[in-house]
C-alpha cells in the first residue's frame, strides 16, 4: 500500500491576540465577543511581503527536514489547496516546486476553500494508485489576511494564515483502508464568496448564520452517515477548524468523546485549506498520531462552494 510518511506545517511569525487584532485594524469588537462565539484567542498573520507560495514552501520545508534529504528529488507530484493565491498563474504548486529545487515533477492547485485539503488529498490518493515509485506532496496553504475585509467584524476576526503538508510514498496501490466521499451543492445566497470591493481589492464575505446552518444541518448528518457506513472504530476525527462551537455540535450530535476530536482553533483560528493539515501535523508532533499504520483517522472538511468531504484512512 502507499503510505503517508510525514507531515509538516508553518505558521507565520506575526502573532496577533484578539486585542491586538482589534487595535491594529480598529475593529468594533472585543476579546470576549470573539472568544465566546468562536473559541479563538489568537491567530498568525503573514507579513505583507510573504506570499501564499512562501507559506506553502515553508510548510513543505518543515516536512522535508524530517525525512531523508534525497527524497525531495523523488517528489513527482505537488498538489496545493488554497483559496488565497496571489494570482491565477503560476500556480502555487509550481512556485513551491521551484523554491524547493525539484527538477522533475508537476503540480497544480485546488480551489476548494475550507474543503480544499480533503479534495487535494483525495485526488492525490487516487493518483497514487497508478504510481509505483516516488512521492506526492499535498499542501493546504492560506494567506487569508490578504482577502479579509476588516470592516466586517463578524468575519475578519475568524481567520488566520498558515500551511500544513503531508507526503505520500507511492507503491502502486492506494492508502491503507482508504474511503472517501466528496459533495457539493449550490450556494444560492453566496454565503461564502470572494469578490472585488469598492477599491478593487478581492475580499471575502461570509453569511455566518447560513454557513452555521449548512454545517449543522447537512455536514454533520453526512459525516455521521459516512462514519456509520465506513468506519467501525477510529482514533481521531481531524476536522476543519471553523469554529469551536461547531466542533462542539459535531461532538454532541455524533456522540464523539472530547479526546477524539482535537482542536487547535484557539491558537491558530480558521486556516481554511490549511486547517486540517496543520492540526494533523500538531498531532504527529505530539505523538498522538504515530504514522506507523496502527491508527484509523477520519477527516472532515467543509466550506465554500458549498462543498464538504469526508475521508477515513489508516495512518
Amino acid at each position: 500500500m502507499s503510505k503517508l510518511i510525514a507531515t509538516g506545517s508553518y505558521l507565520p511569525e506575526q502573532l496577533l491576540t484578539n486585542d491586538q487584532l482589534i487595535e491594529k485594524f480598529q475593529i468594533d469588537s472585543s476579546h470576549e465577543w470573539i472568544e465566546q462565539r468562536s473559541g479563538i484567542t489568537q491567530r498568525h498573520f503573514a507579513y505583507d511581503d510573504e506570499t501564499t507560495a512562501d507559506i506553502a514552501t515553508k510548510a513543505a520545508e518543515n516536512l522535508l527536514a524530517k525525512v531523508d534529504s534525497g527524497i525531495v528529488q523523488e517528489i513527482k507530484l505537488i498538489i496545493v489547496a488554497t483559496m488565497s493565491a496571489n494570482g491565477p498563474t503560476p500556480s502555487v504548486a509550481n512556485q513551491v516546486q521551484a523554491a524547493l529545487g525539484i527538477k522533475d515533477a508537476w503540480g497544480f492547485d485546488v480551489s476548494g476553500a475550507c474543503s480544499g485539503f480533503v479534495m487535494a488529498l483525495d485526488i492525490a490518493e487516487q493518483m497514487s494508485r497508478s504510481k509505483t515509485d516516488g512521492y506526492t506532496l499535498v499542501i493546504g496553504a492560506e494567506k487569508m489576511s490578504q482577502i479579509l475585509d476588516f470592516s466586517d467584524r463578524s468575519t475578519s476576526v475568524l481567520f488566520g494564515d498558515g500551511a500544513g503538508a503531508v507526503l505520500i510514498k507511492h507503491d502502486g496501490q492506494g492508502l491503507p483502508d482508504y474511503q472517501s466521499e466528496l459533495h457539493a451543492m449550490e450556494d444560492e445566497k453566496l454565503s461564502i464568496a470572494v469578490n472585488p470591493n469598492a477599491d478593487g481589492r478581492n475580499v471575502m464575505s461570509m453569511l455566518g448564520r447560513d454557513v452555521f446552518n449548512f454545517v449543522n444541518r447537512t455536514v454533520v448528518k453526512s459525516l455521521g452517515n459516512f462514519i456509520s457506513e465506513n468506519v467501525e472504530d477510529y482514533d481521531y476525527l481531524v476536522s476543519h477548524q471553523a469554529n469551536q462551537r461547531l466542533l462542539d455540535i459535531i461532538a454532541k450530535k455524533l456522540k464523539i468523546s472530547e479526546d477524539k476530536i482535537p482542536s487547535n482553533i484557539a491558537k491558530v483560528a480558521n486556516l481554511s485549506a490549511g486547517s486540517i493539515p496543520v492540526l494533523l501535523d500538531n498531532l504527529v508532533e505530539t505523538n498522538e498520531i504515530r504514522l506507523n499504520g496502527s491508527q484509523k483517522i477520519v477527516m472532515c472538511g467543509f466550506g465554500g462552494g458549498l462543498a464538504w468531504g469526508n475521508i477515513s484512512v489508516t495512518l
